[in-house]
């Protein structure tokens, strides 16, 4: 049903960052969020665009441990609706993913987008100018993509995270970007768990 597809570090570091992308809107969705540190990295993972090499673009591995620990979760079988949540917005992403290649066009587009960022030194320096930035990406180039993707959470948090909520979204599919690069596919979710898993177990020691 596959290509030989090697799962090796770059593989899971990969799917990981999808997964804890997802993670934390499922948190800044239903939660006060403060902690600046755990979303830096995957915000900025977007502007990192000259590397394949995951290890390069996710150089804290430890701000993966969240999204590492509910991937195994979710291919152990557990249901619980928050993992329900987390796991309808990875699909999205690699879902979206799909959509922007097939777009003519759209992937140059958002390209072009991400490299004016980089002429640009002073919101280069500032993690709120990246995430208002990687918003304004997202609204003009995604969010009209169907079916969108529907959040849930509540209203006060909805509102008050929803542009962190729309930069982590950009990020996640950023990361689908280079998982399916690496050779993933939403169907190794279904059909190569048990390898995955394994995988999973050395993954950070």
């Amino acid at each position: 049903m596959f290509n030989k597809i090697i799962i090796n570090d770059d593989y899971l570091i990969s799917l990981c960052a999808i997964f804890q992308c997802s993670y934390l809107i499922d948190q800044v969705s239903i939660s006060n969020f403060e902690n600046v540190s755990d979303i830096e990295m995957l915000i900025n993972s977007v502007y990192i665009t000259e590397s394949l090499n995951a290890k390069d673009i996710y150089y804290d591995e430890t701000k993966l441990i969240d999204g590492l620990t509910t991937l195994k979760k979710i291919l152990n079988g557990k249901n619980d609706a928050s993992l329900l949540n987390i796991q309808k917005y990875t699909l999205s992403s690699i879902i979206l993913q799909k959509k922007i290649n097939k777009i003519n066009n759209l992937k140059n587009l958002i390209r072009k987008k991400i490299d004016n960022y980089h002429n640009n030194s002073i919101m280069s320096e500032n993690l709120n100018y990246q995430i208002q930035y990687s918003e304004q990406i997202y609204k003009e180039y995604i969010s009209l993509i169907k079916p969108r993707v529907i959040i849930s959470g509540t209203k006060e948090y909805l509102e008050k995270n929803s542009s962190l909520i729309r930069a982590l979204l950009l990020s996640s599919i950023r990361a689908a970007f280079l998982w399916n690069e690496l050779g993933g596919s939403k169907w190794h979710l279904m059909f190569k768990r048990n390898e995955i898993l394994n995988k999973c177990d050395r993954l950070f020691i």
